[in-house]
């Protein structure tokens, strides 16, 4: 060993004596001890302390009990310590010896002293690295995983874990992964790994899929992953990326329902506008009499859109938004319950409230009990979970109902106002009358 150690500039080699009396010295210290230590192989071969007091106070203690250990048991001896070497560095070193027991009772150690500080500074600098890439990622929100085909091992990250709702603790596989995914989702996720795999090398992924957390919840997430294929074509390791993404969507989903409502609403225009100036024009005696009644009804549709500006993302009446939303449509024709006065609705949940109210009174107008003179609408409120509250829209004195069996965008409207803020609606096309019922968590 001590050749080969030279020759390769390994490190010291080393040839050490323990006595039965506790004494210790070294018999060889290879020619690389100067360059290693900062001292003479010959010096410390006089003086085994010039060694051993190098090594730092705060390390002696751990260098001394692993001696012994090795020493009582015969075994190999491997430590690494800091050391000052004469001119004030501190280096990192390896000490590795291997026992060979004399029949006086001795013990000769044919041992390797290797710097380890650069290494160490490296590990440390990958550690630093990783620390940092790891809370930049947390910032983020990224979570990462693995997946080790050729062993079937799957590794996330805590974060990765905690996007699909599982504990730090938990124990990942693909099994369990794909247990997860949305069932509807899972040929999304197997095409989109399957069309990397059959690359020649493999290659690159990114899918947006739902999984169904433990809890129940439904969350989007985006995946963006890498496959690297083994030299037969077959996969080998895949790398990835997770990123939560059910604000993003929840958000996409409301500006189409926004945007299609516009569109709705374009489309319908006309035939309010039609249908109020004919509902005013009745019974007036006068032009002029007509011109202010269809004047104050045109004014409380535009007073209408001021809903959102006026919620302010701010908690509001409910009463306040339910009277705002049909006054276009004759708040004389309504029967408000006052108990609507208790109730407080979150900003967001107005905003839908307003599109869910406008697209019944439309439908009332156009159909319903508002289509003619005698029709009345009643709002009351109704029991409902607790966090939560529930009024009934019921149409009485209108014409006969007849359930339609094309979903129009009037009636997705109608069931999608409210999903994203927590809400629903069901509806009952009773031939006495049309009736809606609204569920939604209230303002805290």
């Amino acid at each position: 060993m001590r050749p080969s150690a030279d020759a390769t500039a390994l490190g010291m080699a080393f040839v050490s004596e323990s006595r039965p009396d506790g004494s210790r010295r070294f018999i060889f210290a290879g020619p690389r001890c100067l360059g290693v230590n900062g001292v003479e192989g010959e010096a410390v071969m006089r003086d085994a302390a010039l060694l051993y007091d190098m090594i730092l106070p705060g390390h002696r203690a751990a260098f001394a009990a692993a001696e012994a250990d090795a020493l009582a048991n015969m075994r190999p001896f491997d430590i690494e310590v800091a050391m000052r070497r004469p001119d004030g560095e501190v280096r990192w070193h390896r000490f590795a010896s291997l026992p060979r027991p004399q029949p006086d009772g001795s013990v000769l150690w044919d041992g390797l002293q290797i710097d380890v500080t650069d290494r160490r500074r490296m590990a440390a600098e990958l550690i630093e690295q990783r620390r940092r890439l790891e809370v930049a990622a947390d910032a983020t929100g990224l979570g990462f995983w693995e997946w080790d085909v050729e062993a079937d091992r799957v590794v996330w990250s805590d974060r990765n874990k905690h996007l699909h709702g599982l504990p730090a603790d938990a124990e990942v596989t693909v099994e369990s992964y794909v247990a997860l995914v949305h069932p509807d989702d899972v040929a999304v996720v197997r095409n989109a790994f399957e069309a990397a795999r059959d690359r020649p090398s493999g290659g690159d992924y990114s899918i947006e899929h739902r999984i169904v957390a433990p809890d129940g919840e439904t969350r989007w997430l985006s995946s963006h992953a890498r496959v690297s294929n083994a030299a037969d074509g077959q996969a080998r390791l895949v790398v990835g990326t997770t990123l939560d993404i059910t604000e993003r969507r929840a958000a996409e989903e409301r500006r189409v329902l926004v945007l299609g409502e516009l569109a709705h609403r374009a489309r319908n225009f006309m035939a309010v506008i039609m249908a109020i100036v004919g509902q005013s024009a009745r019974g007036q005696p006068t032009v002029e009499s007509f011109r202010q009644v269809l004047t104050a009804r045109l004014q409380a549709m535009a007073t209408s859109q001021d809903l959102v500006t006026a919620a302010g993302g701010q908690p509001v009446v409910l009463a306040e938004v339910i009277a705002r939303s049909v006054t276009v449509f004759g708040l004389g024709r309504f029967d408000l319950d006052g108990a609507l006065a208790e109730v407080t609705v979150r900003g967001d949940m107005a905003v839908g409230m307003g599109l869910l109210l406008h697209e019944l009174g439309t439908n009332a107008v156009k159909y319903g009990a508002l289509s003619n003179d005698t029709g009345r609408v009643a709002v009351a409120l109704k029991p409902a979970d607790a966090g939560r509250a529930a009024f009934e829209w019921r149409e009485a004195g209108g014409p006969a109902v007849t359930p339609s069996t094309r979903q129009g965008f009037g009636t997705r409207l109608l069931q999608q106002a409210l999903r994203n803020q927590g809400g629903k609606v069901t509806f009952d096309f009773s031939p006495r009358g049309f009736s809606a019922r609204v569920d939604f968590p209230v303002a805290p």
